[in-house]
């Protein structure tokens, strides 16, 4: 019965933060008369080999190696250029490697209203490896921090409400790093936080506030930056996680 009960609670509150970011995306999308179908293309690409091995770890790590859980993500995203929040919705898995050590596998799209005049859509698909401070995370009722460090690969689209400018796109890859926590609600139930700047690796796209001379108005402009960029931004993300299962070891 244990293990129903929290079936059902991952449930309602995944169902809680889908039901959050689909009101915040058909509302974005509502205000933006002349929004273009957004074009979600699932990357495939070969992740980087992680730069460790199991072999390293002690006996006693079998006991937490292979284990596999999934989760729901809200993030919120702060653009230095945009001076706008954005607002998204993805989901991630995790497969832990060791007692200190995971990964987090995952894919969101962001939305980002600039300031009524433009907007900007942001996917991400990536992976991080995630370092415990605590010798025994993920214990029920506790909280777990850890650093996270990680890559992604991204499309991103400016658009402008102004008649004449052209809109900006981008694919690149970016780099990630940050903090976090995890808080053990159950054995296989646990909220995440984590707080991390990404930094795109190529050209950038900046937008700006103009004046019309001709009417006087104010408009979006959109140019792209040539040559190579270090444009980033800081991601917030808060998460849900139940853990199914095992790939190896004890189960």
């Amino acid at each position: 019965m244990q293990v129903f009960r929290e079936i059902a609670l991952f449930l309602a509150m995944t169902f809680g933060l889908l039901k959050l970011a689909y009101r915040q995306i058909i509302r974005h999308c509502e205000e933006r008369s002349n929004l273009l179908t957004v074009r979600i293309s699932l990357l495939i690409a070969a992740f980087y080999l992680l730069p460790f091995t199991l072999s390293a770890q002690e006996k006693k790590d079998s006991n937490y190696g292979g284990q596999l859980s999934f989760g729901m993500r809200n993030t919120f995203s702060s653009f230095t250029d945009a001076q706008s929040i954005g607002m998204g919705a993805g989901g991630e898995f995790r497969i832990r490697l060791a007692r200190q050590i995971n990964t987090e596998w995952f894919a969101d799209y962001l939305a980002t209203d600039i300031q009524g005049m433009g907007y900007r859509h942001d996917m991400h698909i990536g992976w991080s490896v995630l370092f415990y401070f605590s010798k025994h995370p993920l214990t029920t009722g506790k909280i777990s921090t850890y650093f996270l460090a990680g890559h992604c690969f991204d499309y991103t689209e400016v658009v402008s409400e102004w008649p004449g400018v052209s809109k900006g796109t981008r694919w690149s890859s970016a780099v990630q790093c940050g903090f976090g926590i995890h808080y053990n609600l159950t054995k296989n139930f646990d909220l995440s936080l984590l707080s991390q700047y990404m930094v795109h690796l190529g050209t950038d796209i900046n937008s700006s506030i103009q004046v019309d001379p001709a009417t006087g108005y104010s408009y979006m402009d959109i140019t792209r930056q040539s040559g190579f960029s270090l444009e980033g931004h800081l991601l917030t993300t808060l998460s849900i996680n139940y853990q199914v299962g095992r790939l190896w070891g004890k189960r």
